[in-house]
């Protein structure tokens, strides 16, 4: 599989693959392999029914997606983007809490006072169960929010995700709402945490290398599509 030059992307040196940020519109053939992909990770690990295929499938609630693709162009992990939202009702984390009263209307609040200046929504984040590098693909689905609020012009990125991912989170600057307790979702093995991301700070609150790495990989990734999109001039310290 030849990736189309138009396409951005960019060398990740610790999971060796090719960071490749796509759209389901025009990269079918790569939103059918991320969404095979997700569907194997999903149902192996007995949550199929979290990933809502049928509500996926077409695209049109994606409107950017990362896939990472090994020295053979094989796709070997990725996440999708939602947003940026016009809507508070939008977003995908007040489903997850809808049999969770206060920590819905905790959610629903913190959108409310962002949502004006931008929100994407990471979704469906998955690595392959053969992929050599798994830890570093898991780090590099963790500095996706930073890639997709510089491309699509958002300031935050929210996502919910399991405490046992929140390391590599944080590392990329993540701030949890601990104002809002962990709920078992998809079930009960699972302990579902609200994360966001603000363009803004994340010199500062970031890990400093990677946000070193994250700043230069945004550069490769803007060069493609040339936007109108400044980087923050912040500088960690």
């Amino acid at each position: 599989m030849r990736i189309p030059f138009d396409v951005p992307s960019y060398q990740d040196d610790r999971s060796r693959c090719r960071i490749v940020a796509a759209t389901p519109g025009n990269n079918p053939v790569l939103w059918e392999q991320f969404l095979d992909g997700a569907e194997e990770s999903y149902t192996r690990h007995g949550v199929a029914s979290a990933l809502e295929m049928s509500t996926i499938r077409d695209g049109d609630t994606t409107t950017l997606f990362f896939a990472a693709l090994d020295h053979a162009e094989v796709m070997v992990g990725g996440v999708r983007v939602q947003g940026p939202y016009s809507s508070v009702d939008q977003s995908h984390a007040l489903v997850e809490f809808a049999g969770h009263p206060t920590g819905r209307r905790r959610v629903h609040a913190m959108l409310d006072e962002r949502i004006a200046h931008g929100v994407v929504e990471l979704k469906s984040a998955w690595v392959a169960r053969d992929a050599h590098r798994g830890r570093a693909i898991t780090a590099v689905i963790a500095e996706s929010p930073a890639y997709s609020t510089a491309m699509l012009g958002a300031r935050y990125a929210l996502a919910t995700a399991a405490s046992h991912v929140r390391s590599a989170w944080l590392d990329t600057g993540a701030i949890i709402a601990t104002q809002i307790e962990p709920i078992p979702y998809p079930d009960e093995r699972y302990r579902t945490e609200v994360f966001w991301w603000d363009r803004r700070t994340l010199a500062f609150d970031a890990e400093l290398s990677t946000w070193r790495r994250m700043r230069r990989n945004t550069v490769t990734l803007l060069a493609h599509r040339r936007p109108s999109i400044g980087l923050p001039e912040a500088v960690a310290s």
